[in-house]
């Protein structure tokens, strides 16, 4: 699960609530991502309110419910940093790391970020848009 379909998700849009179909139809699955999630998710949140998309108050409930989400975070290591380097040419830095760990694990990355998702299509999921 990358920072896209965490914010989307957050926020409540069209493109969560693809996500959060995708969740209730898998309610067993373990969420799992790269430990930076986190520090995107906030760095996504303040771009929305400083383009006034969302207010403060709702950037810190936003922030309170990310603290609570049931996702694991792997710690970012120098095997995951490797394997992220590997796909340098095709994918941005941070998402190579999301990449990495759906491929280390042999899951799927639940992504709303289309382009990572066209450019990873072996391990993105369908989100049925």
């Amino acid at each position: 699960m990358d920072a896209s379909a965490v914010i989307d998700l957050l926020a409540r849009s069209d493109a969560g609530e693809l996500v959060r179909r995708l969740l209730a139809a898998t309610p067993d699955a373990t969420l799992v991502t790269a430990a930076h999630l986190d520090a995107e998710v906030f760095s996504g949140l303040a771009r929305l309110h400083r383009a006034d998309a969302l207010s403060a108050d709702e950037v810190g409930e936003l922030l309170r419910r990310l603290a609570i989400l049931d996702v694991q975070r792997v710690p970012i290591n120098g095997d995951l940093l490797a394997a992220a380097w590997r796909m340098r040419d095709n994918v941005a830095a941070r998402d190579a790391l999301y990449v990495a760990v759906a491929r280390g694990l042999g899951g799927t990355l639940l992504t709303t970020d289309e382009r990572l998702a066209r450019a990873v299509p072996d391990v993105a999921a369908d989100l049925g848009a």
